[in-house]
């Protein structure tokens, strides 16, 4: 006979299963196959996964990072937790992480990493540098092929001209490209950038792997410039991204992390200051000046009045040192954009016809000297360049980088 007390109701009893369950398999990683794959209009994913002689439901909630396009019959590493869904009496397996079958080791050495140089201090923000405002000496570190380098360059150049870049052209991907990536990083050291970028374009776990190594976590650690991290698109991360002093989402914004200021910025921040400490000069002046009108001509006020005149002299001075800096400033920056400008039309190819030369043309095509002209080959003669000057320049400048 059993006693009353110990009857258990269906919601008693699901919620002992569930403690027992979700207690006991909290974290764990499975190796199956994906069948039934739908992704909800809300975001979430619903699956199952198999093997030859079992199968368990599966979620994934919306926000979960994916870095491959799940099929029916892929087989898959999936890492999460078992839950149980007490309206139906049904468990399933909530999806934290999930990869193709081969990937999870990576997966797994990428974790127990983090962790190991989590404990160590090296993604503790208070040893973190910021990059500085006015760096004279840019370094890249990246392949010197692809668009992550033209697209670093061209934003610094764009936004900050005067500084220098060293490129050190960089293996980013295979066997090779980790101890490469070391070197990079210790060779922009030696030419003390004042910060430097390492990165490249997106790719699977596999092709940013070199960033993922202890070696290179260690290099960034000791580097005596701050680092720049901009590996993989935005949604992709590595352990350079956690080390480093500064992270930036995309090639492009690490080029512009890396260059707070624009030059026309720079210069109207010189301006402001320049004001700015004329302003607190003559406000003082005019401090000691209404307190000078309280005293009487007497040798105290004589002896003021002369500390208020060397005062004054002292701001003349400082004033005209700041203005001439201030122009020497400029001057420079437009010297050297000036030469930029004038490096781009030196080579315009219609600059000839400024010299009173003329252009050949056949079929729309410049003639050039190896080319082959035949008697009945019709040949057009420009003498005069109607060519906007301007248009040119900027399609050499797009050509250019």
């Amino acid at each position: 006979m059993i006693d009353n007390d110990n009857i258990l109701s269906i919601s008693q009893l699901t919620k002992l299963i569930q403690n027992d369950l979700e207690s006991n398999f909290a974290d764990i990683a499975v190796e199956g196959e994906i069948s039934n794959f739908k992704q909800h209009s809300s975001g979430h994913k619903y699956f199952s996964l198999k093997d030859n002689d079992a199968q368990i439901s599966a979620v994934m909630w919306k926000g979960q990072r994916l870095n491959f396009i799940p099929e029916d019959g892929q087989k898959v590493v999936a890492i999460g937790r078992i839950t149980v869904y007490a309206p139906r009496g049904s468990y399933q397996m909530q999806v934290n992480m999930m990869t193709p079958q081969g990937v999870g080791d990576l997966f797994l050495k990428l974790e127990q990493l983090k962790e190991k140089l989590k404990e160590k201090g090296y993604f503790d923000s208070e040893r973190k540098r910021e990059i500085p405002k006015f760096p004279e000496i840019i370094g890249v570190s990246t392949s010197q092929t692809g668009a992550a380098v033209r697209d670093i360059i061209s934003t610094i150049r764009r936004r900050y001209p005067i500084a220098k870049i060293y490129l050190r052209p960089t293996v980013v991907q295979g066997n090779d490209a980790s101890p490469d990536i070391v070197n990079a990083i210790k060779e922009l050291n030696n030419l003390k950038c004042d910060v430097i970028i390492i990165g490249r374009g997106g790719g699977s776990i596999e092709d940013l792997w070199a960033y993922n190594t202890e070696e290179v976590a260690n290099t960034i650690f000791k580097s005596k410039s701050p680092i720049i991290s901009a590996v993989g698109h935005e949604t992709d991360f590595t352990i350079s991204d956690f080390v480093a002093d500064l992270r930036a989402a995309t090639p492009t914004a690490a080029g512009e992390l890396a260059t707070p200021f624009k030059v026309d910025d720079l210069i109207y921040h010189f301006t402001q200051n320049q004001e700015k400490i004329r302003d607190i000069l003559y406000e003082k002046i005019d401090d000691y000046q209404m307190i000078l009108n309280d005293f009487e001509k007497d040798r105290t006020r004589n002896l003021i009045m002369s500390k208020i005149n060397l005062f004054q002299q002292k701001v003349d001075y400082a004033q005209e040192s700041i203005s001439k800096l201030t122009f020497n400033k400029i001057k420079d920056l437009k010297y050297k954009l000036n030469n930029f400008e004038s490096e781009l039309k030196s080579i315009n190819p219609e600059l000839p016809l400024n010299w009173g030369y003329a252009i050949l043309k056949k079929n729309n095509k410049y003639i050039k000297s190896t080319d082959v002209l035949n008697t009945d080959d019709k040949i057009e003669i420009i003498r005069e360049n109607n060519t906007n000057k301007a248009l040119i320049l900027n399609d050499l400048q797009d050509t250019l980088f």
